[in-house]
C-alpha cells in the first residue's frame, strides 16, 4: 500500500488502474511483490507466520503440544481421546440427598463437611494440579488484607494456565509482566477461594507449603469470619499418582552432557533427571527415596537437588509414560528419552548415533532459544509499526509530492504531470 501511495500519489483503485499502463514495469513488479508478501503475512504462510503463535498464546501452543505428542506416539492417539471425553468435570456437591448447599452458610467446623462441599472428580488432574502448585503456586495475603491464589508462568508456557482454568472451570489468566514475559492464573473471590481450600486442605506435601497455606487459611477465616479447620493427613506422593508429574512440570528438568573418556577414545553420554527445591530437606529425602536418586545440597542458592543418573532412569521413564507432562517440558522430555534409547542400545558409540545424540541434545534448549527469538521478534514488530506510522504522519503533514518517473515512447513524464 505504501509503494502504491508513493508511486501513484493515490490509493483509489480507479486512479491506480488508469495509471498502471504508464508506470515502469519494475515499479509494478515491486508493488506486486509487496502485495504478495502482505497477503502471505495476513494468512500466516510459512516464513511470515511468527505473529500467529504470539497472537494465540493459549490455543495454538496447546494444540501444537498435543500435535507433537500425537506425532511421537501414533499408536496411543485414540486412548488419550477416549480418556479426554471420559474425564469428569468439576462438581459442586452438598449433603442431604445431593442438594446444593450455600457455602457461606455451612458450618465448616468438621473436616468431613469441608472436604465434601467441593470435589474434583478428575483425581488425576487434582494431584497433578497440587504438585504443580506446590512448585509454582503461592497463597498470598496482600497489605490490604485481600487473599489470592496465584500461579505464575513464562508467557511462552502460558497454555498450561489456560489448561488449568479449563479443568477447574474458574479463575482468570492475565498478563502479569510484559517486560519479563510472564502470565499468571489467579483466584480472588471468596467462593472460588473456598474451592481451592477444599482441594488443598490436607493434601499438601511440602512442609514450606503447609506453613504458607496454614497462615493463608487463618487469614481467610479472619477476613470472612469462617471457621475452616486446617487439615494435615500426612500425604506423601508415590509413583502411582500424578503429584510428581505436576511438581516436575514446575521444578524439574531433564539434562544431557557429553564427555570424552580418560583415554579420549570415545564420548560418554550422561543423562540426569533433576528436581530442585529451596529448603524442605526432609521432603527432598523422601523424593530421592521414591525416585532412586540422591539429594545434593547447593550452597549457591541454599537449596537441594534430587538427581537421578543414567543408570537408574528406567523407573522415571516408566512413570512419565503413564503420567505425561503438561507443560512444554514434555517436548524436552521426548528428546531426552530418545537420547536414553540410543544409550540403552549402545548406538551412541557409532558416529551416526553420536550425531543423533547431539541433535536431540540441542533440542533440549529449544524452549529457551524460542523465548529469546519471541522477544526479539516482538521488538522488531514494534519498531516496524512505529516507523510506518511516522512515515504516514510525515507525508500527511508535509504534503510530500510524488514524482516517480516512467517512460512512454522513450519520453520522460511524471505522475504529477499525467494527473494534471
Amino acid at each position: 500500500m505504501f509503494a502504491i501511495l508513493w508511486s501513484f500519489g493515490n490509493i483509489d483503485y480507479s486512479t491506480v488502474f488508469s495509471l498502471a499502463p504508464y508506470i515502469n514495469e519494475k515499479v509494478i513488479t515491486i508493488i506486486g511483490i509487496c502485495l504478495l508478501i502482505g497477503a502471505m503475512a495476513k494468512s500466516s504462510q510459512v516464513g511470515l507466520h511468527v505473529w500467529l503463535p504470539m497472537a494465540m498464546e493459549g490455543l495454538f501452543k496447546r494444540a501444537f503440544l498435543k500435535f507433537h505428542y500425537m506425532r511421537e506416539h501414533p499408536a496411543s492417539i485414540l486412548d488419550p481421546l477416549k480418556i479426554y471425553f471420559l474425564l469428569g468435570k468439576i462438581q459442586e456437591q452438598g449433603q442431604f440427598a445431593g442438594n446444593f448447599i450455600n457455602i457461606t452458610n455451612v458450618d465448616l467446623s468438621s473436616s468431613e463437611t469441608t472436604r465434601e462441599i467441593f470435589m474434583l472428580k478428575d483425581n488425576l488432574f487434582k494431584l497433578w494440579f497440587i504438585g504443580f502448585s506446590e512448585g509454582d503456586g503461592s497463597f498470598i495475603v496482600n497489605k490490604d488484607g485481600y487473599l489470592e491464589f496465584k500461579i505464575t508462568q513464562s508467557s511462552v508456557d502460558a497454555q498450561v494456565l489456560f489448561y488449568i482454568k479449563k479443568k477447574l472451570g474458574f479463575g482468570a489468566v492475565r498478563v502479569q509482566d510484559r517486560n519479563n514475559k510472564t502470565h499468571c492464573f489467579r483466584i480472588r473471590d471468596k467462593n472460588n477461594l473456598l474451592k481451592i481450600i477444599c482441594i488443598f486442605n490436607g493434601n499438601i506435601f511440602l512442609n514450606s507449603r503447609k506453613k504458607q497455606f496454614k497462615l493463608w487459611l487463618e487469614a481467610f477465616n479472619l477476613k470472612y469470619k469462617e471457621n475452616i479447620p486446617y487439615l494435615d493427613f500426612k500425604y506423601k506422593p508415590t509413583l502411582n499418582d500424578a503429584w510428581l508429574c505436576g511438581f516436575t512440570d514446575a521444578e524439574g528438568c531433564f539434562t544431557c552432557s557429553l564427555y570424552e573418556n580418560a583415554a579420549k577414545t570415545s564420548t560418554l553420554v550422561r543423562l540426569w533427571y533433576i528436581l530442585s527445591q529451596k529448603g524442605n530437606s526432609g521432603d527432598m529425602d523422601y523424593l530421592a527415596e521414591i525416585t532412586k536418586g540422591k539429594k545434593h545440597y547447593l550452597k549457591s542458592y541454599n537449596g537441594f537437588n534430587v538427581v537421578v543418573n543414567t543408570t537408574k532412569l528406567s523407573l522415571i521413564i516408566k512413570y512419565f509414560n503413564v503420567y505425561p507432562l503438561r507443560t512444554k517440558k514434555h517436548i524436552t522430555y521426548l528428546n531426552w528419552v530418545k537420547i536414553y534409547k540410543i544409550i540403552s542400545e549402545k548406538v551412541h558409540y557409532t558416529t551416526e548415533g553420536l550425531n543423533l545424540v547431539n541433535k536431540y541434545k540441542n533440542n533440549l534448549n529449544r524452549l529457551g532459544k524460542y523465548k529469546k527469538l519471541q522477544a526479539s521478534l516482538t521488538i522488531n514488530y514494534k519498531f516496524i509499526l512505529v516507523s510506518l506510522l511516522l512515515f504516514l504522519l510525515y507525508i500527511t503533514i508535509f504534503d510530500v509530492p510524488f514524482s516517480v518517473e516512467y517512460c512512454i515512447d522513450n519520453d520522460s513524464y511524471s505522475v504529477k504531470s499525467i494527473i494534471e
